[in-house]
């Protein structure tokens, strides 16, 4: 069983692990395709190394807008 926050009702669903549809490896996480009680399938990546690159993009300031 896996305890998922649905993106689209924002509620916490309890899902079956049957409910999985595939796992994909990549080099800085896990992705997790899970079937929702909504209806839809959503992805969760988990990894160190992917929390790690998200903190680093939110800490980096946005470029400045420039007019042309």
């Amino acid at each position: 069983m896996l305890l998922i926050t649905c993106p689209v009702t924002r509620t916490d669903e309890l899902v079956a692990d049957r409910r999985i549809r595939s796992v994909v490896n990549h080099p800085t996480h896990i992705a997790l395709h899970v079937e929702c009680p909504c209806g839809g399938v959503h992805v969760y990546r988990t990894g160190r190394r992917w929390e790690a690159a998200r903190r680093a993009a939110a800490a980096r300031p946005a470029p400045e807008l420039t007019s042309a």
